[in-house]
């Protein structure tokens, strides 16, 4: 398993969907409008020494921090990429539901009214993120490299997952549900179809990433996920 595709079928996302890609020598850097997402990714020890503080910093883990950085950086949270060893999906799944892929404006209006409910937990929050999300997805709509599935039942959109298809590798991102429909088996649902079009497309590899020890992370255990390695993120020490 090569870790460094994973890292870059996850930066290649984050150029899509959350900013733009600046490739240095030894680092790869997303520039956002929006400062959650501005993000450096160093890919040797010595690169750590040169990123601006107004960057997150994602470090992977083959990359060792010395003493220096243990004193800048503050730990923030840890991300876990994971793989589906050969493309597992005999997962019980929601027959109510019917999953599609987006294939109209008004799919994508669905799918970005349910990812932004799915992961904003205010309505502050979603008044701010529903709008940019909304944007950023209708930017990638035609890019054939991409689908959006959106599971409905009777008619009504109650969850969504982003696929990307880049460098021969399968990328789940924006899996999320609706609050009051979560556990009945809908992002199951919608990961199955996914995964069962990657077969029929002869991809490779299937892969995620996702809060390490999270609800989440046990959730894509439980589906027959495996960890590949870690990515910790720091932030700078006020």
């Amino acid at each position: 398993m090569n870790k460094k595709n994973l890292l870059e079928h996850h930066i290649h996302f984050l150029s899509k969907h959350r900013g733009e890609r600046e490739s240095l020598e030894h680092i790869e850097l997303i520039h956002s409008d929006k400062s959650a997402f501005n993000i450096a990714f160093p890919l040797l020890s010595e690169s750590i020494e040169v990123i601006n503080p107004m960057f997150k910093m994602y470090l992977p883990d083959w990359i060792i921090p010395g003493e220096k950085t243990k004193v800048l950086w503050k730990k923030n949270g840890c991300l876990t990429y994971m793989h589906l060893p050969k493309h597992k999906n005999n997962w019980k799944t929601n027959n109510r539901l019917l999953v599609k892929k987006a294939g109209t404006v008004s799919h994508m209006e669905d799918f970005s009214l349910i990812q932004a409910k799915g992961f904003c937990e205010t309505e502050d929050d979603f008044n701010e993120w529903y709008p940019w999300m909304r944007q950023q997805n209708m930017d990638n709509f035609n890019d054939s490299n991409q689908g959006f599935y959106i599971a409905y039942e009777n008619e009504k959109p109650l969850g969504v997952c982003l696929c990307i298809n880049h460098n021969c590798i399968t990328g789940i991102y924006a899996v999320t549900t609706l609050t009051e429909s979560r556990k009945q088996g809908i992002s199951t649902a919608i990961m199955k179809q996914i995964v069962s079009d990657a077969v029929k497309n002869n991809a490779p590899l299937i892969t995620l990433q996702v809060s390490t020890n999270s609800y989440a992370h046990s959730f894509y255990q439980h589906l027959g996920f495996e960890n590949v390695f870690n990515c910790e993120i720091f932030t700078v020490s006020n």
